[in-house]
């Protein structure tokens, strides 16, 4: 089979069980819940309540340090039992006891086999008819939107899916870290770097367990199913709010194939991280808050409400167990809701009801953490940074010590005197600095105080104020938000804003109430994320750097920009004789729109590559897992296998395997007690996210007589340095294969990849360190 083929079928794989998982076992438990609604409104409660329900089943058995393959999927399916039982009105001990009775009956052949047969046809037959009425009511009825849905499966896969095939690893520095703790996990260690928002090791780690698939393989492949929800679980919201059919269709894949969308707000969504996986659930935090403010104030009581604030409870919750950066954008966009409901948000009865439903929602996030926490694990470095910064921030002392540490940052080309420079600098200015102040505190009786403005100078200031500020926003748009030259898009988007909040002071005049609120919050929240985008140049605290709010700020642009088209179209056909019009129109303007981004080559060309993990590296470690038996083999090679092999077998670090050998002398062994030793190198090495002058040079002889990298941590294996590390062991492989022609072989070989393998006798192992020709040998004199 082809690593293509199996990557294939590997993602297919994974998408069916978190699918499976997060939407099919929720619609059975709650099938009498959901009957009635929109297809869309199910899909948002079953996606949520079903990605918080295996967070924490993975949160209990972890805590209770009882984590396994068996309590796993015991405990899933108990409590899916119970719940649906329980939902769905049905008597588990009558259920229990009317099959025993069947089975008794037909042990005792007062029921035959047909009789039996006949019982499970009926019920099949049964459960046939109403899979094919859904297909009809949904499918069949609704063939235009079916079309546009596939339109956008199919631009999620041009646009992202084709880097499945062509490449197999995975595109951010962080996946090691989230692999260790991942791996840690399967180990019984939780939080072991710290207390962290674990909502997405939980998911992963649970197909790892229940599904058996290497969690490597999950990190390389996981994106494209996060990718898929992302947009999807907008694509519902976007149903929900807009009065016009097709529409939401348009947003969607005006976002998904963009070109004009600025590149950092879409780059991450090829690889597998928490930030992207929480962000889906923003989405749902805004619809069902909406959804309850829309509900009039006699219906605040009945259970359908209270069904809205739990789903609403769920999602908020599920931003914080993931990541906080999509806690701080759900919390400001309930703000903006909550100002476009201002009204009924000032109501008591609203009032207490969603205040009460957010201290909910935030225990039900920090119960596990703080689970931990009590039990002694401390708090995870970037945690304890997010929530300082939430908490107000440092203190001026800390903010200069910060501000002088960044302004130094260290480079992986300063040299030592370069560093000592700078850190002089630094003294110096805060010197010169001190001085001036205290010369200026001397001088300040001799220095005229600049005249008080007057009460109409500040007013006639503030035109001049707006504007600056105006332009200041649209610069900053065009910087992270808009990948364009012309200066008017960033200009329109502002004004889209603003438009969006009048247009919904208009639709309430209008006597269309909970639809202009609904537009108003919309414009409140990019308003309020606006805010957030240009905090720096406003002298506001920056909750989050432009390039993460980036993010984001696309992510719900693209939704208030297309409820304020469907407004507009609203406003013209808003009489319900102009329902079908205004759809046909929709539906026009949706194909229009996406005809015309092709035709004027608005489309996004994206990159595969990755520069962290070769394909031949991931073919390779495939192979080896399948033709090995687990702990029977080990690789020697840079950093990234560590993690991904090692539930089957064993790691050699490359630097540790050179240095061993550095100043060899007669006595040095380097013996590796497996079956099979592999050794991974690459011809062309990789940057590993530090470029250098020599970027994408192939490894050489000039390489190899460089000296060992003589740095820790990652630093070794970046930019220059991995190319003295594979220029060193390739050398190294070609003099270990001359004095062994016989026994190491070429495992592996693509252009910018080799594998070589050295097969062992376990009762006579051989020596690996040998003089290469690049490493320093000490001789008998010199030991002398």
């Amino acid at each position: 089979m082809s690593m293509t083929t199996l990557v294939i079928l590997q993602f297919v794989g994974i998408f069916a069980a978190y699918t499976g998982l997060t939407v099919l076992l929720p619609a059975v438990m709650f099938r009498r819940v959901l009957r009635g609604r929109r297809l869309s409104e199910q899909f948002l409660m079953c996606y949520t309540f079903g990605n918080f329900y295996i967070i924490n089943i993975v949160f209990a058995v972890q805590l209770l340090h009882i984590s396994n393959f068996q309590t796993l999927v015991l405990l899933t399916v108990v409590l899916s039992v119970l719940i649906w039982s329980r939902v769905n009105r049905i008597s588990l001990r009558k259920l229990i006891i009317k099959n025993a009775e069947a089975c008794r009956k037909l042990l005792q052949g007062s029921m035959g086999i047909k009789g039996a047969l006949y019982r499970v046809w009926q019920k099949f037959i049964r459960m046939l008819k109403y899979a094919i009425c859904f297909f009809y009511r949904e499918v069949v009825c609704n063939t235009l939107q079916w079309i546009l849905a596939g339109a956008i499966v199919a631009a999620l896969f041009w646009v992202y899916g084709r880097q499945l095939i062509l490449t197999y690893g995975y595109r951010a520095s962080d996946i090691p870290v989230h692999l260790n703790w991942i791996n840690q996990m399967s180990r019984g260690n939780l939080f072991v770097s710290g207390v962290y928002p674990f909502g997405f090791h939980c998911v992963v780690y649970y197909l790892h367990t229940v599904f058996r698939v290497d969690t490597y393989v999950i990190l390389c492949l996981f994106y494209l199913v996060q990718v898929f929800f992302i947009h999807v679980v907008l694509l519902a919201m976007l149903k929900m709010l807009c009065r016009s059919l097709y529409f939401p269709y348009a947003g969607v894949l005006v976002y998904i194939l963009g070109s004009f969308w600025a590149r950092q707000t879409y780059s991450r969504f090829g690889a597998s991280l928490p930030q992207e996986f929480g962000m889906i659930f923003v989405i749902p935090s805004i619809y069902f808050l909406i959804r309850f403010f829309q509900t009039e104030k006699e219906n605040l009581k009945t259970k359908e409400t209270k069904l809205t604030l739990g789903c609403f409870a769920i999602a908020f919750s599920l931003t914080l167990a993931i990541h906080f950066y999509g806690t701080m954008i759900a919390g400001l966009c309930c703000i903006g809701i909550a100002v476009g409901y201002v009204f009924r948000f000032l109501n008591k009865e609203y009032f207490r009801r969603i205040m009460m439903t957010g201290i909910i929602s935030v225990f039900l996030a920090v119960l596990p953490m703080a689970i931990a926490f009590a039990g002694g694990t401390p708090l995870q470095g970037s945690l304890g940074w997010g929530l300082s910064v939430i908490n107000g921030g440092n203190s001026d002392n800390e903010e200069e010590e910060n501000t002088v540490t960044e302004e130094n940052t260290v480079t992986q080309d300063m040299t030592i005197e370069e560093i000592a420079a700078n850190l002089q600098g630094a003294s110096e200015s805060k010197e010169n600095t001190g001085t001036a102040s205290v010369q200026s505190g001397k001088n300040t009786p001799t220095v005229t105080e600049a005249p008080k403005s007057s009460l109409g100078e500040k007013v006639g200031e503030i035109p001049g104020k707006i504007k600056d500020t105006w332009n200041m926003m649209a610069q900053r748009l065009r910087e992270f938000i808009i990948n364009s030259p012309e200066k008017w898009c960033a200009y329109a988007v502002l004004s889209g804003i603003g438009v969006l909040i009048l247009m919904g002071l208009l639709f309430i005049i209008l006597r269309k109430i909970t639809y202009g609120e609904m537009l108003m919050s919309a414009g409140f929240c990019m308003g309020i994320l606006t805010l957030l985008l240009c905090a720096g140049d406003l002298g506001l605290p920056m909750l989050m750097d432009g390039a993460r709010c980036s993010i984001y700020y696309v992510y719900l642009l693209v939704a208030a920009l297309t409820v304020l088209g469907d407004g507009i179209l609203y406003l013209v056909c808003m009489p319900g004789t102009l329902k079908i019009f205004r759809n046909a129109v929709s539906f026009v303007l949706t194909v229009a729109m996406v005809a015309g981004m092709f035709q004027q080559g608005l489309i996004k060309k994206s990159s595969f590559d990755s520069g962290f993990v070769s394909n031949g590296a991931l073919t390779c470690l495939t192979n080896i897992i399948h033709e090995n038996e687990d702990k029977t083999w080990t690789i020697v090679s840079a950093n990234d296998e560590t993690q991904m092999g090692l539930d089957h077998g064993w790691h050699y670090e490359t630097i540790s395997f050179l240095r061993k050998m550095e100043n060899m002398d007669k006595d040095t062994k380097l013996i590796i007690p497996t079956k099979n030793v592999y050794f991974f190198i690459e011809k062309i090495p990789l940057d590993y996210a530090v470029t250098y002058s020599g970027t994408g040079q192939s490894i050489s002889k000039k390489g190899a007589s460089q000296n060992l990298p003589n740095v820790g941590g990652i630093s070794m294996y970046q930019g220059e340095g991995r190319w003295i590390l594979m220029s060193r062991m390739y050398y190294w492989a070609q003099a270990f294969m001359e004095k062994y022609p016989n026994d190491m072989k070429v495992y592996y070989e693509s252009e910018d990849f080799i594998c070589y393998v050295m097969p062992q006798n376990m009762y006579h192992q051989y020596n690996f360190a040998i003089d290469y020709g690049y490493n320093q040998v000490q001789t008998q004199e010199e030991n002398n």
